[in-house]
């Protein structure tokens, strides 16, 4: 399967097997009965229900399977008042079918009520991941970090982003286990819908909001104003102010917060897809340089702390160095 059609063509539903061994068997019994007799018509009003509903779900799936590139996530476009609008009327066209189909019929509902949770999920994170607005998000970072700018505000910035992707974490994980729990046969039987599409689908866009959450929490903890580069800034200033001690540990800590990062970068940058392999590679770059100038200056600051003045402006030279590389990062 192409791994760029993250969800498979489903097709209409239109009517369900269900739906046409009814008609068959009503069209039996009016060819046995005369003109004269009444006939007892089924209601058929629940079922039709329950067609609608899967039918809709499935165009709300055809939305999503025309989605193409998520080897560049940041190029994908998605619209998905379409889609939301196909899943508002299956759940409308789901409490029909609640309200007129026999108990029965529980695990059929069940079942479509699981795809529907399923589709909403996977829309949700599609919505997060082709954000447009995540690469200026990211510009913002970087210029702040390479310009000495607005730390605050850029770290203000990320930590909302990542709030958002962690959340769209945790609705991918849902998916996947109500996934698992689905009734594959009897989706097939009512929908015409293949569960292995659906996983194939699902797993395509879990490794790209993984490795977005990746991306993201990194720079949210190389902006941390306690213990990420606020860390660095505050031991620049005790440093200033020749407090060496409490220099040296804000440096440390700052220190052990970029490599930290660093190494979740490392990590995940095996897997992430071609559109995000330069955000984290910048990302790579500042949190390395950020790390050695954190490790000279709290060298530096160790140095004054025991009176050796001449190693101590020499690893805070070093230090300075290794900050202003961090600005290269991008060029």
């Amino acid at each position: 399967m192409n791994r760029r059609q993250y969800l498979a063509r489903t097709g209409a539903a239109g009517a369900s097997l269900t739906t046409v061994t009814a008609l068959s068997g009503c069209l039996d019994a009016l060819e046995e009965s005369s003109d004269e007799t009444d006939i007892e018509v089924e209601d058929r009003s629940g079922q039709r229900a329950l067609d609608r509903a899967a039918g809709n779900l499935n165009r709300a799936a055809q939305q999503l399977d025309e989605v193409e590139g998520f080897e560049d996530p940041e190029t994908v476009e998605f619209d998905s008042t379409q889609a939301r609008e196909y899943l508002s009327d299956a759940r409308n066209y789901l409490e029909t079918a609640d309200s007129e189909l026999g108990d029965d019929r529980s695990a059929d509902l069940e079942t479509i009520r699981a795809y529907a949770s399923v589709l909403e999920g996977l829309v949700s994170v599609t919505v997060t991941v082709t954000d447009d607005t995540i690469e200026d998000d990211i510009d913002e970072v970087t210029a702040a970090v390479e310009e000495n700018g607005d730390i605050e505000g850029a770290n203000q910035t990320v930590d909302d982003r990542h709030e958002t992707v962690v959340a769209a974490v945790s609705r991918h994980g849902r998916v996947t286990d109500t996934l698992q729990s689905i009734d594959g046969e009897r989706l097939k039987a009512i929908a015409g819908t293949d569960t292995a599409d659906l996983e194939e689908g699902a797993a395509t866009l879990g490794d790209v909001v993984t490795s977005l959450e990746t991306l993201t929490g990194a720079y949210d903890s190389m902006l941390d104003l306690e213990t990420g580069y606020g860390a660095l800034e505050d031991g620049r200033t005790h440093l200033d102010n020749e407090r060496f001690g409490a220099a040296q540990e804000s440096f440390e800590t700052a220190e052990g917060t970029f490599g930290d990062a660093l190494r979740r970068l490392e990590d995940g940058t095996e897997n992430a897809p071609d559109g995000l392999g330069e955000y984290f590679e910048t990302a790579r770059c500042q949190n390395e340089h950020l790390a050695a100038a954190s490790g000279h200056f709290a060298d530096a600051a160790a140095a004054a702390e025991d009176g050796r003045y001449r190693t101590a402006r020499r690893k805070r030279t070093d230090g300075e160095a290794a900050l202003d590389d961090v600005g290269d990062c991008t060029n």
